[in-house]
C-alpha cells in the first residue's frame, strides 16, 4: 500500500481494503480502543469470548479466529486483516493471526514471546493454577481495591481515567479468572521452549510500547516503537501516537 493512499485527515484514516481487528487486555472490552476505531475506517474492536475451563492460550486463539472470521464482511479475503492487542491481547494476537491467515499483527504494550513475561508475577501462577478459592479472593480483592480508587478520587476529584476501571469491574469473575490463568500458564509453562514468536511467524509485525510500562516493562522486550511517557493503557492515554504508529505500519503493508 502506497502511504499517500491513507487519508492524512486528522480525524478519520481510510486503510483501503485493510482491515483492523483490535483484542483488548485483560479485564478490558472492546471499549479500550475507541479513539483507533473512530480513526481508522472499517476497523473493528472485539470483546473476549467465554474461555473453557483449563484451555489453553494457543486453542483459545483458535476459536477467538473463528469469532473474529465469523464477523468479517462477506467476501473479506483474510491476509487483508490485521491483529492488533494490547497487552494479554497482544500475547494471543500472533495466535489468532496465524490460524485467521491474517496479513500480520501488532502488539500494544505486549511482550513477543513467553521469557519476556516478569518473573515477579510468578506466585499469581501458583495462585491461579492451584486454587480456585484463591483465584476468587484475588480478584474480589482487586475489585474492591478499584472501587476505593473511584470513589477516593471522585471525592478528592483526582484526576484517573475511569474506563479501564469500569471495564474490569464489568467483566464477570469466572471469565477474568480463566483468561487470568491462561495468560499466566502460558508465560510460565512456555518460558523455556517457546514455540511462537515473531521471528518464526511468516508475517509482518510491529511491537508498540511505553517507556513507562510497569505491568510489562519495556526492558524486557525489543519494541519497534518506544512512546517515552507512555504506560500500560497507551491506546486510551497516547491514542494520536500509536494511531501515527499503526498508520505507518499499514501503509508499508504490500
Amino acid at each position: 500500500m502506497n502511504p499517500n493512499d491513507l487519508n492524512q485527515n486528522n480525524d478519520t484514516c481510510d486503510l483501503r481494503g485493510k482491515i483492523i481487528v483490535f483484542v483488548p487486555g485483560l479485564g478490558a472490552d472492546h471499549r479500550l480502543f475507541k479513539y483507533q476505531t473512530e480513526y481508522f475506517l472499517g476497523s473493528v474492536a472485539v470483546d473476549w469470548i467465554d474461555p473453557i475451563s483449563g484451555e489453553a492460550l494457543e486453542d483459545y486463539a483458535v476459536r477467538m479466529a473463528a469469532m473474529i472470521r465469523s464477523k468479517l464482511p462477506e467476501g473479506t479475503e483474510t491476509n487483508n486483516v490485521i491483529i492488533c492487542g494490547l497487552s494479554l491481547g497482544g500475547m494471543i494476537a500472533p495466535y489468532i493471526a496465524r490460524s485467521l491467515g491474517a496479513g500480520g499483527y501488532i502488539l500494544l504494550c505486549s511482550i513477543q514471546k513467553p521469557s519476556q513475561f516478569p518473573k515477579r508475577y510468578y506466585f499469581d501462577w501458583l495462585i491461579m493454577r492451584n486454587s480456585v478459592q484463591l483465584r476468587t479472593w484475588r480478584i474480589s480483592f482487586l475489585g474492591y481495591i478499584l472501587r476505593a480508587i473511584l470513589f477516593l478520587c471522585g471525592i478528592a476529584k483526582f484526576f484517573v481515567m475511569p474506563e479501564p476501571f469500569k471495564q474490569f469491574l464489568s467483566m464477570p469473575s469466572r471469565k477474568f479468572a480463566e483468561l487470568s490463568r491462561m495468560m499466566f500458564d502460558w508465560a510460565y509453562r512456555k518460558r523455556e521452549q517457546d514455540n511462537l514468536c515473531n521471528d518464526n511467524l511468516n508475517m509482518p509485525s510491529i511491537h508498540i510500547h511505553g517507556k513507562r510500562d510497569i505491568l510489562l516493562p519495556i526492558k524486557l522486550t525489543n519494541p519497534d516503537v518506544i512512546i517515552k511517557d507512555g504506560g500500560h493503557l497507551l491506546a486510551l492515554t497516547h491514542p494520536k501516537q500509536v494511531n501515527e504508529s499503526i498508520k505507518n505500519f499499514i501503509a508499508n503493508l504490500k
